[in-house]
């Protein structure tokens, strides 16, 4: 069996710091690293070469300094290491990168399995995997947690992470995976391992030996580029809220939180939602595309969010906003998707949509894009866009931007996609060269459209071509969790972390979580005890959230979870050590046992929330 593992070594995210006068990052001082993804991609290519041998190339594009990596990937277990290092490649994007990686391991052919990291800790874009994947005309799966190859080495049955679930997947190799997290442990080198490591192949390749023409490498090769970077700065209270017993901390802090909206109606400075006109004037330029996403009971909230930026930038623009469906839709929901801002439904039809592919999905909007040119294309950034909208940008050469916290248009009407990146240390606005330009946005940082039933708006069909799925779904399974359905988008979010000390302990986290109707998160460490699902981890490698109020209970406050809560409006830090990091970096904290404070505050609350309701039916 022969195994390509694709690396990065990425600076270590907690230790960056960002210049403001000359807006560059410090990299003085700051330690370099394999991605940790990338690590576990490593180790669970060394652990298959035992079971059916053979020999695994590790491959990265980077500066001298990258051979560090290398050699630390040698001493894991890799057997030859590849090492794209040329000038010609500085400066590459996703794209570029993606282009001069599927040349080198085209050379490496025949071959089984090519693996990428979920994603990169420090840009965090997750597209290597799936561009590649298209470059080389394979299949790929996203988020793997598990894998089985059939005694031939001919197929694989993968398990993928989802938003709400997992799914199973059968394709053909070879095949391109990206590991989850929680796919394997992965192993450390020890410094015999590292000295024998110097003695094992390593290449180096320069950019002539994978084509004569540099230009589409590097910078010349790259169509997206950034403009500026800037920092996001912490403006957290830190109030720590006195007290001489746990009861007076609670009933101070309900008050605090009343003052701010509690029951109530939040106060906020920008409005609720984006209310879609009866109709729309629309000028020359290129329609404007929302790819829609759906869960059983309809559109995800995200495709509202989606479709209520695309009112605003229609507007300035005079352009027409358009739905993009894959494979079947109800009236109902074609109805509610022009209700809600839309002026024309696309629908593509295929009996190849009807469960998700990776590639089927893919060349179903390729094809789609090349027949009507849209201006931009956007969706949500979810685990199924964040999958098949990279392979659309290989295939038709476009730039593309994932997990945008917002888009905004220049001077010139082009597209400005913010990114934010090193752990959300920094914000990069990002421009394309081509067109139409993609993106995926963050859930739950938009504002939503709301429901126009006047609006009027048509549906056109567009026949896919035939395209054979490279893989398909053979089974899906969604959490049953309710909280991992709301955390996109709920109000207010309590999460657990270590802190509250076993399982047993997570009750009055959910008596709390009830009492104020909201979904429980955890921290990555919770996850890896088995207390809680994977689906419900926030943080630099679970999900992105942004409620109005988030109380985080034993909670740390480590860096790697709280960049996952950055755009929280308001954060409450109940924890019993005063010195724990997470009361640098919230609201409001209450230094106290959680078991103590936890059914004072749920009490609390359910007594004032009954109030609230009272005295709103009176009024």
């Amino acid at each position: 069996m022969k195994l390509i593992v694709c690396i990065k070594q990425v600076p270590e995210v907690s230790d960056l710091r960002f210049d403001n006068e000359t807006r560059t990052l410090i990299r003085e001082g700051v330690r370099n690293e394999i991605n940790p993804f990338d690590r576990r991609a490593i180790t669970f290519a060394s652990e298959a070469k035992k079971r059916f041998g053979g020999e695994v190339v590790v491959i990265t594009m980077g500066p001298p300094q990258a051979k560090d990596a290398l050699i630390e990937a040698l001493g894991m277990g890799a057997d030859r290491a590849l090492h794209l290092l040329d000038r010609a490649f500085a400066g590459s994007d996703t794209l570029a990168t993606a282009r001069a990686l599927s040349m080198a391991v085209a050379r490496e052919k025949p071959f089984h399995v090519v693996l990428c990291g979920k994603y990169s800790v420090d840009a965090e874009t997750g597209h290597i995997g799936p561009e590649v994947a298209e470059l080389l005309g394979l299949p790929n799966v996203s988020g793997v947690t598990r894998v089985e190859f059939s005694d031939s080495l001919d197929n694989a049955i993968v398990d993928a992470e989802t938003d709400h679930g997992f799914q199973r997947i059968e394709a053909q190799l070879p095949i391109v995976l990206t590991t989850a997290e929680s796919l394997i442990k992965p192993n450390r080198a020890t410094p015999a391992d590292l000295e024998a490591a110097k003695k094992k192949p390593y290449t180096a390749i320069s950019a002539s030996e994978l084509s004569s023409d540099s230009s589409i490498f590097g910078k010349s090769g790259s169509p997206t580029s950034v403009s500026e970077i800037y920092s996001i700065e912490s403006k957290r209270k830190c109030e720590i809220i006195s007290g001489s017993t746990g009861e007076e901390k609670v009933t101070r802090l309900v008050e605090i939180l009343l003052e701010e909206g509690l029951f109530r109606g939040w106060k906020r400075t920008e409005p609720n939602n984006v209310n879609p006109p009866n109709s729309r004037t629309v000028g020359k330029q290129k329609p404007f595309w929302v790819v829609a996403e759906f869960s059983k009971d309809g559109p995800r909230s995200v495709t509202y969010e989606l479709l209520g930026r695309g009112v605003q930038l229609c507007e300035k623009l005079g352009s027409e906003l358009c739905t993009i469906v894959f494979g079947e839709i109800s009236r109902s929901n074609v109805q509610d998707l022009i209700a809600h801002g839309s002026d024309k439904v696309y629908v593509i039809r295929s009996e190849h949509l009807a469960s998700y592919s990776s590639d089927a999905y893919a060349t179903a909007l390729s094809e789609t894009i090349r027949k009507f040119n849209p201006f931009a294309v956007i969706a949500g950034s979810t685990s199924f866009a964040r999958d098949f909208m990279p392979r659309v940008a290989a295939r038709l050469g476009l730039g593309m931007t994932s997990d945008c916290i917002g888009l905004e248009l220049d001077e010139e009407e082009r597209l400005v996609q913010l990114k934010p990146a090193f752990g959300g240390n920094i914000v990069a606005p990002i421009l394309s060269k081509t067109s139409p330009q993609l993106a995926t946005v963050r859930p739950g940082v938009l504002v939503a459209a709301t429901s126009n039933l006047a609006r009027d708006g048509s549906v056109v069909d567009v026949t896919s071509m035939e395209h054979v799925p490279l893989s398909h779904v053979v089974e899906e399974r969604i959490e049953t969790d309710p909280s991992v359905v709301k955390l996109d988008n709920a109000e207010i979010v309590v999460s657990a972390g270590a802190g509250v000390g076993g399982p047993e302990n997570l009750q009055v986290i959910n008596e709390l979580a009830e009492t104020l109707d909201a979904p429980v998160a955890a921290t990555r460490k919770i996850v890896d005890l088995g207390w809680l699902p994977q689906q419900l981890q926030v943080g630099l490698t679970g999900r992105s959230i942004g409620p109005e109020l988030y109380i985080a209970i034993g909670v740390r406050g480590a860096f790697n979870h709280m960049v996952g809560v950055g755009r929280a409006r308001r954060v409450v830090a109940i924890n019993n050590d005063p010195n724990a990091a997470i009361f640098k970096n919230c609201d409001y904290g209450v230094v106290e046992d959680f078991a103590e404070v936890v059914p004072l505050l749920r009490r609390k609350l359910r007594e004032t929330k009954a109030e609230s309701t009272i005295g709103l039916r009176r009024a």
